[in-house]
C-alpha cells in the first residue's frame, strides 16, 4: 500500500532530513525513501514518501527558486520537490550517474558531484548489492563533476581527482562553488583531502587541506559561510578552514559519526547530523554551544539536512 505523504508548502526555517526507512533485510542501505519536514524549533510537520528511489537519499540542497533537491545514488535518481505545494515532481534525468551533490552558479547554471568512482571490483564483495554499473559500461561511477546550463543541458564535464577512502570507490561525495565562481572545492568522504578544481581553466588546483597521511581523522563533509570560510566535518569536530587552508576556529563535537554539515540561514549557526546515530543539532558559531537538537532515533538512514532559506 502507498503510504501518504504530508509535506507541507514551505515555511521560512523550515528544516528537512534525509532519512530512509531501510526496511529491506536484504541490504541495509535499501528501503522507502523519506524527507522529514520540521518547524524551526523542530516540531514535526509532514513527511515526503519518495518515488523513483529505493536506497538511502541524501545531499538535501535548496536551489535559488526554492525547489528541494535530493539524490538516490542507487537509481541515479534526481529528486525535486516543490516548495508551493510540498509534491515531488516527475523525476528529470541529468544522464545515469550516482550524483549526491549539488551547487548553484548565479547564472542559472549548476554542477553536479558523482558519488562513487570504478567498477564493481572496487566494491567489497559484502556491499556489491548496493551498486550497479552504469547502462553500456563496466563503471559504477567515474568520479567527476557534470556542469548543467539553468536549462538542464550537460554542457561540461571535470575529470577532477578523487581521494583514498575506507570504502576505496568514493568519488566527489560533497563540494561547494567558492564565491568567486571560478573554482569548485570537495572531498572524497572518509579521506584526509580537501580538494578544488578550476572551472574556468579546467585544471586541478592544490589542495586546499589535507591531514599527514598517518594521522588517524579524516574528511566527511563541507559548506562554505557567509563569511568564506569553509565548515568542514570531522568527525568528532568541526573545522573551519581560511582561504590559505588554516584552521580558524575548532568545535569539539560529542561522539563519533558527525558528518553532514550547512549554514543557517541567519548565519549564527550550524546543522549537523550524525549519521550513525539519526541525530541532529544546532550548534551556536559564536558560543560552539547546541541550542536545539532532534533524534529521530534511526541508524545509518540520516543523510541529508537542509534548511529553507524562504
Amino acid at each position: 500500500m502507498t503510504k501518504q505523504s504530508t509535506l507541507q508548502p514551505f515555511a521560512p526555517g523550515d528544516i528537512f532530513l534525509g532519512a530512509t526507512d531501510l526496511n529491506n533485510p536484504d541490504d541495509d542501505h535499501a528501503g522507502q525513501g523519506r524527507i522529514f519536514q520540521y518547524d524551526k524549533d523542530f516540531n514535526e510537520k509532514g513527511v515526503l514518501y519518495t518515488h523513483g528511489t529505493t536506497h538511502l537519499v541524501l545531499g538535501l540542497t535548496f536551489a535559488p527558486d526554492g525547489t528541494l533537491w535530493a539524490f538516490d545514488t542507487a537509481e541515479y535518481a534526481v529528486l525535486h520537490i516543490d516548495p508551493e505545494t510540498g509534491v515531488q515532481r516527475p523525476l528529470k534525468s541529468y544522464g545515469a550517474r550516482p550524483y549526491s551533490s549539488v551547487c548553484f552558479a548565479q547564472d542559472g547554471s549548476f554542477f553536479l558531484g558523482e558519488h562513487i568512482t570504478g567498477t564493481l571490483d572496487d566494491v567489497p564483495e559484502q556491499m556489491r548489492a548496493h551498486y550497479h554499473t552504469m547502462p553500456g559500461t563496466d563503471r559504477i561511477g567515474d568520479g567527476n563533476i557534470y556542469k548543467f546550463n539553468a536549462e538542464g543541458a550537460l554542457v561540461d564535464t571535470y575529470e577532477v581527482e578523487t581521494s583514498t577512502s575506507f570504502a576505496g570507490f568514493l568519488g566527489v561525495t560533497d563540494m561547494a562553488l567558492h564565491e568567486s565562481e571560478k573554482y569548485i572545492t570537495y572531498t572524497t568522504e572518509t579521506s584526509k583531502r580537501i580538494m578544488r578544481y578550476d572551472i574556468i581553466n579546467h585544471r586541478q588546483m592544490t589542495d586546499l587541506y589535507k591531514l599527514p597521511d598517518e594521522a588517524r581523522e579524516y574528511v566527511f563533509c563541507l559548506d562554505y559561510t557567509a563569511d568564506g570560510l569553509l565548515a568542514v566535518t570531522r568527525g568528532a569536530k568541526i573545522e573551519l578552514i581560511d582561504e590559505e587552508g588554516g584552521v580558524a576556529r575548532t568545535y569539539p563535537l560529542d561522539g563519533r559519526g558527525w558528518a553532514g554539515i550547512h549554514e543557517s540561514r541567519d548565519h549564527r549557526a550550524f546543522f549537523i547530523t550524525n549519521f550513525l546515530e539519526g541525530r541532529v543539532i544546532k550548534l551556536d558559531k559564536t558560543r560552539g554551544a547546541i541550542v536545539d537538537s532532534l533524534s529521530l532515533n534511526i541508524a545509518r538512514a540520516l543523510a541529508g539536512c537542509a534548511e529553507f532559506p524562504g
